[in-house]
Formats: C-alpha cells, structure tokens, sequence
C-alpha cells in the first residue's frame, strides 16, 4: 500500500523515459494502484452515466503518453474511447474492452465513500472496484507498457472504453455502428472484456481461474392481467391480483430442464479433484450424475450449479393496487429469465404459457432479445492464458465458465472474433459479491499481481513474430 492523501483530481504519475532509465516492472504496478484509486473517484453512475467524464480522464492520459485516442460522444454525457497502439497489421488486433459506467451506491450503507478510492486493510473501496474499473485499468497499464517499452507488434491493440453496458448496451450499440468505429472493431480476431472467475479459497490460494468462454441470455419477460376492481371488503376470487398469483405460484415451482454444455461440462469436471463427498464422482461425469434423481435434485437446488445448468427464472417485479381496501383491477409482473446457449426464445415464451395456463395471463418479453454465444477454448489466446497464469500460479487449474449474467462479448462473437472474460485478479468469495452491493472493494495485492500477468498474455498474443 502507498502512503499518502486521497487524490481528487487528475494526477498522474510520471514514469522515466523509457530511452533514459527503463522503468521498473513495479513502477507499473504502483501506477496501476494510484490511477484505479483516481478512476474510481470519477462517478460514472448509470443512470445517468456521464461517461464522458471517464472517457476524458483516459484520454488525458493516454494523450500524455502518446498513444492515439478518440472520444466519441454519441449523446449529452454519454460517451465512448478508442485508442490505439498499432502493430504491422500482419495478424488481426486485439481489443482490450471495458466499460465505465456503474450501478447505483448508496452512501448510507457503505463504511467507506463508495468514490473515494480509499485503502483500508490492504483494500481499494469504491464503486467499479470490481465491476469493472479494475480491470479496465489493467488494460490501460499494459497498453502505456507496451507503447514505453516500444513492444515490436504483429497485431494492433485497440482500447476500447463503452458507455451503458450495465444498462442497455448504448455504447457498444454505438461503437459497432457505421457512426461508431465498426470498420476498426470488426476486423479484430480476439476480444478480452470483464468475467471470469478467479476465488481465493481459505488458504489464500486461488480454487481455478475460470475463463468466461459463454455467457447466458437475458430473456425478460412482463406477465399482466386484468379482472374486475372492487372494494376489498367483498372478495373476488379471479380478481386480477389473484389470478396473477396463481400464475406465479406455478412459474416458482416450475422445473427447467437441466442441460450440459461442453464448457460448463469442462469446468464441473475440472472441479472433481477439490469436491468433497459424491460431488467429486457427479462433476467427473455430469451427464450420468444428471441420471441420478438424488444427484439431479442436489444439483438442481445448488443456486451456483443450477444456474450453469438449465435455463433459470427469478420473479423481481410485482405491481397491482394503490389503496388498501380496494380490489386493483390490473396487475403485473416480471420474470428475469436467463437462457442457455443454444435456446430458442419463441420455445420457452410457449413453455411458460403451458407452465400458465391461463388465457388471462398475458405474457411477453421485454426488451430486445440477443441469443447468448459462446467461443471455442482451441485458440492461441486460451493456450497464452493458460500458460502465463501456470507460470505464476502453479499447479493451479485454469478451467472453462458461463457467465449467468451478460456482458457486451455477445455482441462481438457473431462479427467473427473470440471473446472472451478474462482477468487475473483474484477475490474471495464475500469480495465478489460486493459488485453491485456495499463496500465494494478489490484487494490491492491483486492489483499489483494481475499487471504483469495481464501484460504478459497481451504481449505474448501480439509480439512480432519474426
């Protein structure tokens, strides 16, 4: 941890030219620690995002450094970068992708400001701490490296900073626009943006990397009915209230079918050597464990497992009536439903109208649908990463995973490129879940380590070959 106050403004840190003193491997990291503790004090929240803040505080490094960087700003507030570090163009680039906006934080619920940036116990506190200014910091330290230590390139690097992705995608929507920059980015052949999964165990050592090679796709959906308002001391029993929770009653005990993916196959497997009890026989073989109703049933009711396993739905919105003794006579809801790779869309909406079974009961998406994708681990980049993390972290599994969330990667994958969600940082289990909730914080250590790890791949992937 370095000592010394909060920055509040843009300061950076000036490294010796390269052609004078080269600059030592842990001068990265400290500038690694000192700008992600600046970033995270630019408030970026979404709504109303004002990302351009963001956007200009990368640029005015990267033009401090040299590196080309255009700010596109497709909207008041909203805006995205480019940069780019070019290579001979013999191979097709790399995009290094993060997003600056972040969810919500409330003040009253975190023990440290969530945009101040400060460290406390070895710990960097602030929202986008691990969602996602971290790693977008990371990107940028290996790109400043890359451009100082002047790497002969085969391929061009392309930093690429969104809007909106914790939103509704605008700026990637944006960037892959004939307006945006989609001649550039389409040309890329490999994609690393925010996932993964990297849990520190109880002895302080990682369980696995997990790459995200797939993720799942949003599939919300919006159930409404209508019935007969009244005053509520005369019941009706197909009010619309009623008849809606019947219908959720019979979606929260409906059972998905449990499906296995090659990549969700891989990393169960991968995990067999560290399970405890019949798990470790069940991941060695998922699709015979899946024939066992006990092994079905614990799995099913694993919130972790499940959720890689069958196509998942969390009621998350109930709306019906304004006053207590009145009968609403409308009411709604709504379903987060997340699909499998692979899932026809139209299927499940006729599968939860059978699970309905009430003509009544409308039920319709919300939003536009993008099928969830997912690349091929026989690449150059997954054989890169696998071995630089061996190389740091020996003996230490590195293994497939799907996202049950949804990252801008399913854009990407359909234009021709691999995608993946990669990062070396490391977390506990209660650090991980403080994205998106209080006191979200990334361990400064992780910070420090994940530098040269991150640089390592990226070099290794574009370095001239000959």
């Amino acid at each position: 941890m370095r000592p010394g106050p909060l920055v509040l403004a843009v300061s950076l840190v000036a490294l010796p030219a390269p052609a004078v003193d080269p600059p030592r491997a842990s001068d990265y990291e400290d500038l690694a620690v000192d700008l992600l503790r600046q970033y995270i004090q630019v408030d970026t929240t979404n709504p109303p995002g004002n990302e351009i803040k963001a956007a200009r505080f990368y640029k005015e490094i990267l033009d401090r450094e040299g590196i080309p960087a255009e700010i596109d700003e497709f909207a008041p507030g909203r805006a995205n970068l480019l940069a780019t570090l070019k290579g001979r163009g013999v191979r097709r680039p790399l995009i290094l992708a993060n997003h600056m906006d972040v969810v919500p934080a409330d003040a009253s619920r975190w023990t440290m400001p969530p945009f101040s940036g400060a460290v406390k116990d070895g710990l960097i506190y602030g929202r986008g701490a691990q969602d996602m200014k971290s790693e977008g910091i990371l990107q940028l330290v290996t790109l400043i490296r890359a451009h100082r230590e002047r790497t002969p390139l085969d391929r061009d690097i392309l930093f690429l900073a969104t809007a909106d992705e914790e939103v509704d995608f605008a700026g990637a929507l944006r960037a892959l626009s004939p307006a945006g920059w989609r001649d550039r980015l389409a040309r890329a052949e490999f994609y690393i943006t925010e996932g993964g999964e990297n849990v520190l165990g109880e002895d302080g050592k990682p369980l696995y990397f997990g790459i995200d090679t797939g993720e799942k796709g949003p599939f919300w959906l919006r159930l409404t009915t209508t019935g007969s308002p009244g005053h509520g001391s005369r019941p009706l029993a197909d009010s619309a209230l009623n008849r809606l929770i019947r219908a959720l009653e019979r979606v929260r005990l409906h059972k998905t079918e449990m499906k296995v993916l090659p990549g969700v196959e891989r990393f169960f497997r991968d995990q067999a050597n560290t399970a405890e009890g019949p798990r470790a026989t069940w991941y060695r073989d998922l699709r015979k464990a899946l024939l066992d109703p006990e092994a079905a049933q614990a799995l099913y009711d694993d919130r972790e497992a499940s959720a890689l396993l069958r196509n998942t739905i969390s009621i998350t919105v109930v709306k019906a009536g304004y006053k207590t003794n009145v009968i609403p006579g409308t009411a709604e809801a709504e379903l987060d439903v997340r699909l499998l790779p692979g899932e026809d869309p139209q299927a499940f909406l006729a599968e939860m109208r059978g699970v309905i079974d009430d003509p009544l009961v409308q039920i319709a998406p919300i939003g536009t649908f993008r099928p969830p994708n997912e690349s091929s681990t026989e690449t150059e980049l997954f054989r890169i990463i696998e071995t630089t993390l061996a190389r740091y972290y020996p003996g230490i599994t590195v293994t497939t995973k799907m996202l049950s969330g949804a990252t801008e990667s399913v854009l990407f994958r359909p234009l021709g490129m691999v995608a993946y969600g990669f990062t070396p940082l490391l977390a506990t289990p209660d650090e991980v879940a403080t994205a998106h909730g209080d006191d979200e914080r990334v361990r400064e250590d992780t910070v420090r380590r994940s530098v040269p790890i991150l640089h390592e791949v990226v070099v290794e992937l574009c370095r001239r070959r000959n």
